[in-house]
């Protein structure tokens, strides 16, 4: 697998070319030695404001319930070469949402769309959840790949930014909250 801290993480759904939602890992704030995996929508960029907005085929596959059949999700690697960020922008965003490290593994903080949506969409934490939890296979294995790829244990926080509802769809649990 590539270098975590010089590659982003895409879910990628069924048919899709582009990403519907990226990945990171940042440390815990409240948890010594824990961490939080951000899940971001790739919502689209309005052109005139720079303000993510709603693309309701996305948020459908975010969605989805796995009534679907075949995969919904696959795990695809992007390498990225770290720039000269605008430190000020980046070090706001990452405080406003509780980011103490200043380079979190997997996050491109020199893609200011990237940026943009972290700072914009809506965050909603989900709590510790296992992969057992998410309902489509395609899902358990995406997420295994990532725990594998960060090296971290799979109770672990989720942080999920967008405008999709995580109580429903990938997020929707079959069982209590680990």
């Amino acid at each position: 697998m590539p270098d975590p801290s010089h590659s982003k993480i895409c879910l990628l759904g069924q048919g899709c070319l582009c990403p519907t939602v990226t990945l990171f890992l940042a440390p815990e704030p409240l948890i010594p030695g824990g961490s939080i995996l951000h899940l971001i929508e790739q919502a689209p960029l309005a052109e005139h404001s720079g303000a993510p907005t709603p693309d309701v085929e996305l948020v459908d596959l975010v969605q989805n319930d796995s009534t679907q059949p075949g995969p919904l999700v696959r795990t695809e690697f992007r390498a990225f070469l770290s720039g000269l960020p605008e430190p000020d922008q980046v070090r706001a965003i990452l405080h406003d949402r509780h980011i103490t490290d200043t380079a979190p593994v997997g996050l491109d903080i020199d893609d200011p769309a990237e940026m943009t949506r972290l700072a914009l969409l809506p965050e909603r934490p989900i709590g510790f959840r296992r992969t057992e939890d998410f309902q489509a296979e395609a899902m358990r294995r995406a997420m295994l790949a990532v725990y594998r790829h960060f090296g971290v244990d799979q109770r672990i926080r989720l942080t999920y930014h967008g405008f999709a509802d995580p109580g429903t769809g990938w997020f929707a649990l079959r069982t209590a909250i680990a």
